[in-house]
Parts: structure tokens; C-alpha cells; sequence
């Protein structure tokens, strides 16, 4: 039976990796890590270039985690921006139409932000669909 790697061990392989802020990696992925066989192979993915919230399955956008996998665009912090602005714009409760909608990221962030708000995500591809779905169902979208 092997040991799982170690916090260091984890951060000096990013580190490596050329990974900027591997302590806050490391304690992300050690959080994420579904069960401790799990950790090596998901610093492997990372210290091989997948984005780090593809690694642990979620990005942050305006204090939520919103779930996202291969092939769905990762939320950026950049599009926090459209919300605010969007948020400020809104009379209050109001039908939130999120196309293309992605992870549905921000049509979750419009929704938590306009209590009473019906939100509808659309998108083409299934993986952005599955994606949306888990992260706007809590809020009531469809």
C-alpha cells in the first residue's frame, strides 16, 4: 500500500511544474482530491498543464463554486464585471436569459443576485448543458 503524497511533496511538484502559487494549488487539490489515492494523479494533470480548476473540478465566480469540466469554457474572473454591471441595470426580480451559457456561471451569479429572478440557461453543446444544469438547478433555473 502506498503513502499519498505528502502537502510538500504536492507543492514542491507544481513548483516544479513552473505552477506561481503552488501552496494555494496544493491545498486545492489535497481539498478536492475524492479520495487520497487520487492526489498524485491529479497533480500529474495539473503539473502537465490542465487548468487547475479542470483538476478539481470547479472555478470561483462571485463567491460561488461553480462546477465545470472538459470542454465547458472555465468561468474568469474578468466576467464578474458584466454581472456587476448587469446586477446594477436590473430593476429587481427579473427573467434571467443566460445563452450560450457555458458552465452557466453567470446566469447563476445573476440569479443569486436578483432574488425572485426565473433564470434559463441554454447552450449546444451537452457537456455545457450538464454542466449548467448542476450549477443553476439550486436556483431554481431551468
Amino acid at each position: 500500500m502506498s503513502v499519498p503524497p505528502s502537502r510538500d511533496s504536492v507543492v514542491a511538484a507544481l513548483r516544479a511544474a513552473g505552477c506561481v502559487f503552488a501552496e494555494d494549488e496544493a491545498e486545492l487539490i489535497l481539498a478536492a482530491a475524492p479520495a487520497p489515492r487520487d492526489i498524485a494523479p491529479m497533480v500529474e494533470r495539473r503539473a502537465a498543464g490542465l487548468p487547475l480548476e479542470l483538476v478539481v473540478g470547479w472555478a470561483e465566480f462571485r463567491g460561488r463554486r461553480i462546477a465545470v469540466e472538459p470542454g465547458v469554457f472555465v468561468p474568469r474572473r474578468r466576467t464578474e464585471f458584466l454581472v456587476e454591471q448587469a446586477l446594477a441595470q436590473a430593476p429587481g426580480a427579473a427573467v434571467v436569459v443566460d445563452l450560450c451559457c457555458g458552465s452557466g456561471a453567470v446566469g447563476a451569479a445573476l440569479a443569486a443576485g436578483l432574488p425572485g429572478a426565473e433564470l434559463h440557461a441554454a447552450d449546444i453543446d451537452p457537456a455545457a448543458v450538464r454542466c449548467a444544469r448542476g450549477n443553476v438547478t439550486a436556483l431554481g433555473g431551468r
